[in-house]
C-alpha cells in the first residue's frame, strides 16, 4: 500500500468497508467496477459512498489477480491462528 493515502488526525489510513461490490464487461471494450462502501457506521447496511471505475480487461486480470492473492494471504494467517 502506498504512502500517499488519506490519513486522519492520528495519521492512520482512512479506509471505507465495502458493503457491496459489482463488476460487469461494458460494450466489449471496458470492465466496469462498481464499489459502495459506508463512510460510517451509520451506513454500513447499504452504503453512502459509490465509486464507479472503467478499467482496461488487462488492468481488471491485474485487479483480480491481487485480491485472490491477498485474500489467499488472509486466509492462510486466519487458518494458522486457529491451528497454533
Amino acid at each position: 500500500m502506498s504512502d500517499e493515502h488519506a490519513k486522519d488526525n492520528s495519521g492512520n489510513v482512512v479506509v471505507y468497508p465495502t458493503v457491496s461490490c459489482g463488476a460487469e464487461a461494458v460494450q466489449d471494450s471496458v470492465v466496469i467496477l462498481d464499489l459502495f462502501m459506508a463512510t460510517s457506521p451509520d451506513h454500513l447496511k447499504s452504503g453512502d459512498r459509490r465509486v464507479v471505475t472503467a478499467l482496461h480487461p488487462e488492468q481488471a486480470r491485474h485487479l483480480a489477480k491481487q485480491l485472490h492473492d491477498a485474500a489467499e494471504a488472509v486466509l492462510k494467517a486466519r487458518k494458522d491462528r486457529v491451528a497454533s
